[in-house]
């Protein structure tokens, strides 16, 4: 299961010192292991005051794992369902308290259910969400909270194009407010790509028709805003002369606004030669948005690949990682070189009894990360590189690439320096101005340790958690940067 981690901002100011004149000691801590040899799934809830606690979807049995700060295993408890064979869409987590979203049906009809949990598992309430619903069958829900916690919103679409919004107030468990808007010109389930839910409980969707070209001038891009019953908003946005590689997008809360950015290229090829970047207030978007793009220079490209070019002048193999909100409402565009080479056999690469085709193995090359930061202004303030290599074999990249620790004054770039047993894991630590320094962070040796960073969590200003499987054993790896040498 993917794991999500809280969006933090990062805040630029030039009264900073350099991240090599601050000296901090970092504790690591290991969980005991978990068998999940027979697990569907599990999940990171995060901390919730003095507790860290780790879901686990084992089919007919949901559980969770109860540790204390110090990861020491204090007990695992199931989760009692009002309705034991209902199916669970998502989990909202608060500062003390977790709410489990599970549906059923009952007589051809949809019921949604919303139950409160303590931090140490025990259920306090229970609150129907939809009763006896006829005309909705959903496939499944998005769960997506707001960042102060407050508000959680239920998504879902239907054959119809229809897309269904559901929005919860976390602390009474009180439906604020639904909606079901009928899409045009997108295809919902095809298209959709995201969804965001304020503080104040407005909700924007974001879809992407990847089929539409940025020469024919027409809409790549659709926002659909909601704040109610009655209130729908619907905006457009398209890259002028640029095909679009791919991208992340955000929605800043601090300065209200809609933030996209990525990697494009003049020719209908996965090679970036630019990227490109919208951060603009809600209030301020027109009915058609034209987004920006800035071309790499030869001169960067060169650095990055530390050799005068030929005649492909591109960043090769590079994908979008993250897009980080700057608080005075620039943005930090985070990117990282990928390749994946397939080998096969004789033996899998034809047809078998059962008529299906092998995939064969998959070599991944997970290497160096580029950042751009760009201001408010949406001019560039600095490009830097990161240059780091991996090397994996059939892991599906569970252990490659990298997790990011944000503070207010720095930023924290974590990952193995090898994919294997027994290595070093290090980290650059960032400053606003793009200064940096790479550090050995520990050793894995003789600890049983595979750490997946990109699935890790940041769950407090000084402190994170990731999970580390190793032959179908898990334990959860803390690290706490609150210690100053």
């Amino acid at each position: 299961m993917k794991l999500k981690s809280d969006h933090l901002t990062f805040l630029f100011s030039l009264l900073l010192v350099s991240v090599v004149q601050l000296a901090v000691a970092q504790k690591v801590t290991v969980s005991k292991e978990i068998s999940i040899r027979t697990d569907y799934a599990y999940d990171l809830l995060g901390q919730l005051d003095d507790r860290i606690i780790l879901y686990r979807d084992k089919g007919n049995e949901r559980l969770v794992e109860v540790f204390d700060e110090n990861m020491k295993f204090l007990y695992d408890r199931e989760l009692q369902l009002e309705i034991k064979k209902s199916n669970v869409y998502g989990i909202a987590v608060q500062q003390s308290d977790f709410t489990v979203f599970s549906g059923y049906r009952k007589k051809n009809a949809f019921n949604l259910l919303a139950h409160k949990f303590n931090k140490d598992a025990q259920p306090l309430d229970t609150f129907i969400v939809l009763d006896q619903i006829e005309d909705l069958k959903p496939r499944s829900f998005e769960v997506i909270t707001s960042k102060d916690k407050s508000k959680t919103v239920l998504l879902s679409s239907e054959k119809e194009n229809i897309l269904h919004l559901y929005v919860v107030e976390n602390d009474s468990l009180q439906l604020l407010w639904w909606n079901k808007i009928l899409i045009k010109d997108f295809d919902l389930r095809k298209d959709y790509h995201s969804c965001f839910v304020s503080d104040e409980g407005e909700v924007n969707v974001l879809l992407y028709d990847r089929n539409k070209e940025a020469k024919a001038k027409e809409s790549q891009f659709m926002l659909i805003g909601a704040s109610g019953r009655d209130d729908v908003f619907i905006n457009r946005f398209f890259l002028d002369k640029k095909y679009i590689i791919d991208f992340e997008s955000r929605f800043d809360d601090l300065n209200q606004r809609f933030v996209i950015a990525g990697l494009s290229s003049a020719e209908e090829e996965y090679d970036a030669d630019s990227y490109f970047y919208l951060s603009k207030p809600l209030s301020t978007l027109e009915d058609i948005n034209i987004i920006e793009y800035k071309n790499f220079d030869n001169t960067f490209i060169e650095e990055v690949y530390g050799q005068k070019l030929g005649k492909k002048k591109r960043l090769d193999d590079f994908v979008t990682r993250d897009v980080i909100v700057r608080n005075d409402g620039g943005i930090i565009l985070v990117t990282e070189m990928e390749k994946e080479f397939y080998r096969r056999s004789s033996f899998n690469s034809g047809a078998r009894g059962n008529g299906t085709y092998g995939n064969g193995w998959v070599d991944l090359y997970t290497e160096d990360i580029v950042i751009v930061s760009i201001n408010n202004e949406g001019k560039e303030d600095w490009k830097k590189i990161l240059y780091k290599k991996q090397f994996a074999q059939d892991d599906g990249g569970s252990f490659s690439s990298f997790f990011i620790f944000k503070t207010p004054s720095r930023m924290r770039f974590i990952y193995n320096d090898e994919i294997k047993n027994n290595i070093t894991v290090s980290e650059y630590v960032m400053d606003p101005l793009g200064r940096f320094q790479r550090n050995s962070l520990l050793s894995t040796e003789y600890q049983k340790l595979k750490i997946r960073w990109k699935d890790g969590m940041q769950i407090s200003s000084t402190s994170m958690i990731a999970p580390s499987e190793n032959n179908f054993k898990l334990s959860l790896v803390k690290i706490d940067y609150g210690i100053k040498s």
